[in-house]
């Protein structure tokens, strides 16, 4: 191992951050620790169209909520590095190692094309132009882009995970693009750079990446560059397989939109105005399922297709802050994705991960994400903490949940929640049974099957029960849930009615529906005026109707 060991992570940023990349954010950061080494970020900001400022805000928020924490103070924006870029590919150009390469997309397709033709793979390598024909491409000034001349030989390195005689053949090398016709360098050539520059020591990426490594690997050899320790993890996928990916919402937005659209003989052109998304972009997405929607768009549709983001399968790591998890149990769950501790364990905390984390104990098999596995320890971990270990990360739940009339409570009300429904999975599972009790007494509205089923039923036994007991409760003037108990139960044994005959009656009179917190402790929190109102507002609708 190297004396100072650096890692670093350096995401696109497009969005928020996936689950994949946090997994290797994790790993990276872990080695760093583990070693007492140093953790760098980096934005790899070179495709002009997709990078924005807001997307890498979001990333940076993403890391932040996990606590991951970078170790340089300047981050490293590759936009703005386009002179030192220049400046090498320029030296790279006059050794003769690179060159402009001028192809049209038609002209390179046309020579896939011919390749797939004659069923042979199609291998780019310098083309044999004359000085004539090179001084007629400048004198049109037409695009252009530059080209790294690979030397063709077989290339082989080791992969401190997969192991020994990783690469290619000598057959499969060809020269590949170093700066791309906007005058930006690829992903290739800025990467190995930027590690040299960085001092980078160890590289963890997805395997997907393996066979980049031979490119990187040649320029690291032409400019003269040490080459990083690379480690490169096994793929994160669905429990039946598939990737896992964006894809995934948004095959899931598409299916209730359709449905929808059966449902109510809705047309593309109705949805396009309710939504302000273009009808040909709809038209394209609902026949297509290639095509997605944009993360914004599925926001202004999920709402008419009867969609809330709680019912999306979760890949962002903002999925999960805002559907309620707690970041360390995330991580604790990524970092059981591709590695394991030994000794069976698999909760620890942040400090016995990096105590624990070894390059030995990453495996090299695909990794399979199992929500339930995760909805498992994020329960578990709710149950055990204390209170004010879970407040804060309560009242993160709701700020971004600013829709929650939650974002009312103080943090003492807040933690009186978290007490009364200790056995909650996910602040977002809290938040559905408790919202009610933060509303005003004017916005309950009342499940017309809870209606049916706990009031109606049964010649109106509920709502009779709930009649009854209105009286009793007014008459309470130590408003305490030991004291409601009491009364309640003095009533369920005066007419020979069970306890959930009567409790329920009551929940759906105050919160509409049919779960809630413990029944007396909720009408405790709620208090006297609030729980006497909202009986009177449920009989007098339910008795008109």
């Amino acid at each position: 191992m190297a004396d100072t060991v650096v890692t670093r992570f350096a995401p696109s940023p497009t969005g928020y951050l996936h689950v994949g990349g946090a997994r290797t954010a994790l790993f990276s950061w872990l080695l760093a620790r583990h070693f007492g080494g140093k953790f760098l970020l980096r934005i790899e900001d070179t495709d002009l169209q997709r990078s924005t400022h807001q997307a890498c805000e979001q990333l940076l928020e993403d890391l932040r909520w996990l606590g991951l924490e970078w170790d340089n103070a300047q981050l490293m924006y590759q936009s703005k590095r386009t002179e030192i870029y220049n400046s090498i590919i320029d030296k790279l150009i006059a050794e003769g190692k690179a060159y402009k390469a001028y192809e049209t997309p038609e002209e390179l397709e046309a020579m896939r094309k011919q390749a797939e033709k004659e069923k042979r793979a199609f291998i780019y390598r310098r083309p044999q132009l004359t000085d004539a024909q090179i001084r007629q491409y400048e004198a049109e000034d037409r695009p252009h882009v530059v080209r790294f001349a690979m030397p063709v030989k077989e290339y082989r390195f080791e992969d401190a995970v997969l192991g020994p005689d990783q690469g290619v053949p000598a057959s499969q090398v060809q020269d590949f693009v170093i700066r791309k016709s906007d005058g930006m360098p690829t992903y290739h050539f800025a990467v190995v750079v930027d590690d040299e520059e960085m001092g980078v020591t160890h590289v963890l990426r997805g395997q997907e990446h393996l066979l980049n490594t031979v490119l990187h690997i040649a320029l690291q050899e032409a400019l003269g560059y040490r080459r990083p320790v690379y480690m490169h993890l096994p793929v994160i996928q669905n429990l039946d397989g598939s990737k896992m990916g964006k894809r995934d919402r948004d095959k899931k937005v598409r299916t209730a939109v359709q449905l929808w659209m059966k449902n109510t003989r809705k047309t593309v052109a109705e949805l396009s105005e309710s939504t302000g998304i273009d009808a040909g972009r709809l038209d394209n997405w609902i026949q297509n399922s290639k095509t997605q929607l944009d993360i914004p768009e599925h926001q202004k549709i999920m709402p008419i297709a009867g969609l809330r983001e709680s019912d999306l399968p979760e890949v962002l790591v903002h999925d999960f802050r805002k559907n309620g998890y707690i970041p360390e149990v995330l991580l604790n769950f990524l970092a059981l994705l591709g590695w394991s501790p030994g000794e069976n364990i698999e909760k620890m905390s942040m400090e016995e991960m990096v105590q624990r984390f070894s390059v030995e104990g990453i495996g090299k098999s695909n990794a399979k994400f199992d929500r339930a596995k995760l909805l498992a320890f994020n329960t578990d971990y709710c149950a055990a903490a204390p209170v004010e270990k879970l407040l804060p990360a309560f009242r993160d739940f709701l700020l971004v949940n600013p829709d929650s009339p939650l974002n009312l409570a103080t943090d003492e009300q807040l933690a009186k929640l978290i007490d009364m429904k200790r056995g909650f999975h996910t602040f977002r599972d809290l938040d559905d049974k408790s919202r009610f009790l933060l509303m005003r007494d004017d916005e309950i509205t009342l499940d017309p099957s809870a209606v049916e089923k706990i009031l109606r039923k049964n010649d109106a036994q509920g709502l009779k029960a709930l009649t009854d007991l209105r009286p009793i409760l007014e008459s309470i003037t130590d408003w305490k849930h030991t004291v409601i108990e009491a009364a309640v139960n003095n009533y369920c044994a005066k007419t020979d009615l069970g306890l959930g005959k009567v409790a329920q009656p009551i929940r759906v009179a105050i919160s509409g529906g049919t779960i809630s917190p413990p029944i007396f402790e909720t009408l405790e929190f709620l208090g006297k005026s609030s729980t006497l109102r909202r009986i009177d507002r449920c009989l007098a609708q339910v008795g008109s109707c």
